[in-house]
């Protein structure tokens, strides 16, 4: 599943929604866009474990990703290490985006996946191939579809909101929100042939 297409296809279903409105603010109205899931400014890092379901095949992995504020070429620049473990793959990529558009401006890719060890620049698009690190759906407008009460492990209850955007096709994103936390509890992608689930395990 590449994350480019997938949010290409989200904002194009918004869009032939946003048809049968009578203005783009009303459409907006109880919306959050995704680039707002991610407080960047309030965490260095966060811990996710990955859950894929890809055709009936099950595979679990960790991604831990540490977040600051950087220079590239003498431009300001949003860098991201992201750590990738398990599932047979030990690797480690280096990201740098515009911290104004979200876009990535360069990849680095270094360690391995099964047999075969990298270490180089890759395309800026591989970052379509990674869980959500809040570069994929920036631009799509997500609507609360429910608030839940969740129990964390020392017995303390959090709120959570779920946001959710579809292109009525099968294809889902998810956002579970708490407002105590810089970064997505969980994050869910699905569609036909495959069920990807993020499950924050740390940050700080």
């Amino acid at each position: 599943m590449k994350r480019a297409y997938i949010a290409a296809f989200l904002l194009i279903a918004c869009a032939v929604a946003m048809a049968g409105c009578a203005s783009q603010a009303e459409y907006l109205k109880n919306a959050t866009l995704g680039g707002n899931f991610y407080n960047y400014n309030n965490v260095h890092y966060w811990k996710d474990s990955i859950t894929m379901n890809a055709s009936g095949v099950s595979s679990r992995w960790n991604m831990t990703v540490y977040v600051k504020n950087d220079t590239l070429n003498g431009a300001p620049v949003r860098y991201m290490q992201i750590v990738t473990e398990g599932n047979g793959m030990n690797i480690t990529y280096d990201v740098w985006s515009d911290p104004k558009n979200y876009s990535v401006v360069k990849m680095h890719g270094k360690g391995t996946i099964g047999d075969y060890y990298q270490d180089k620049d890759t395309s800026t698009l591989q970052i379509g191939t990674l869980p959500d690190v809040g570069l994929s759906y920036y631009f799509v407008p997500f609507w609360p579809v429910k608030n839940i009460t969740a129990r964390t492990p020392d017995g303390n209850t959090i709120p959570i909101t779920v946001y959710s955007a579809s292109d009525n096709k099968g294809l889902t994103v998810a956002y579970w929100m708490c407002p105590y936390v810089p970064v997505p509890m969980k994050v869910e992608v699905s569609d036909q042939n495959v069920w990807l689930t993020e499950t924050l395990v740390g940050y700080g």
